[in-house]
């Protein structure tokens, strides 16, 4: 998938109508792939790790101990959340991040302003509130991308699976029903490569959305209102109005 592709779709966005067998030719199911399974990888260590600091953190707020470990819980979770960012850069575009700068002013002040920065709140909610949706959504597309691609191949290894146990209620245990079933296969890799696909832009815009900026959805309504309108005349300086002179009729 190119970025000026990339670009022009938007981050997510799953036209209708978009030909599966340009989806086939292009790069982008392979790198939702690529993106999917490192969610499944990384995703729970981050989500245990932020978990288990977060807990020990605010539990133990209740003495001194507590606002140190706060700090780092903070820089913790902002670090996972900077992973999570630069695998998305990697699928979908870069996703900017906009932290509030933290001036020197003590460990009680530290504790108050990073975690009174909305950004560090919606990293929390990414990697912990939505880390299960996540999970089960690329879970998912993936064991139906995977299964159907296995399928495809199974005329090169069926022979491997005594009796074609492993295809479950199929039992493919000779050649041409192996190249039948990689027929039907074939025919449903246009639905499992909308699944895997879809699921990596609906992960990205999750990602983008949570993880980016927030955006002001005011802001065009405030940049029209600060212009001025149609009926404005120009504006005439004052010096390069001369003094006034005498009408013509008047004598002095």
């Amino acid at each position: 998938m190119t970025t000026t592709e990339t670009s022009e779709r938007g981050p997510g966005q799953l036209r209708l109508g978009e030909s599966p067998l340009r989806l086939l030719r292009s790069s982008e199911p392979w790198a939702a792939t690529a993106y999917l399974a490192g969610y499944l990888l990384i995703g729970p260590v981050m989500f245990a790790f932020c978990l288990a600091v977060l807990v020990v953190s605010f539990t133990l707020n209740i003495t001194m101990l507590g606002l140190p470990l706060l700090i780092g819980a903070a820089a913790l979770v902002r670090g996972c959340a900077r992973i999570e960012r630069a695998r998305t850069r990697m699928f979908s575009g870069p996703v900017r991040a906009e932290y509030r700068t933290i001036a020197p002013a003590g460990v009680l002040a530290g504790v108050k302003a990073r975690w009174s920065d909305p950004t560090t709140l919606r990293d929390c909610a990414y990697l912990i509130a939505l880390f299960v949706p996540l999970l089960l959504l690329d879970a998912v597309a993936l064991l139906i991308w995977l299964t159907t691609i296995a399928l495809v191949l199974v005329p090169a290894w069926y022979w491997a699976v005594p009796d074609g146990g492993a295809l479950g209620l199929l039992s493919v245990d000779d050649l041409p029903t192996a190249f039948a079933a990689a027929a039907v296969a074939l025919a449903l890799t246009s639905l499992s490569v909308y699944a895997v696909v879809g699921a990596a832009r609906l992960h990205s815009t999750v990602a983008h959305k949570v993880l980016g900026p927030r955006s002001d959805p005011l802001s065009e309504a405030k940049r029209l209102l600060a212009e001025p309108g149609p009926l404005a005349g120009p504006t005439v300086p004052e010096s390069s109005a001369g003094p006034s002179s005498p009408s013509r009729g008047m004598t002095p």
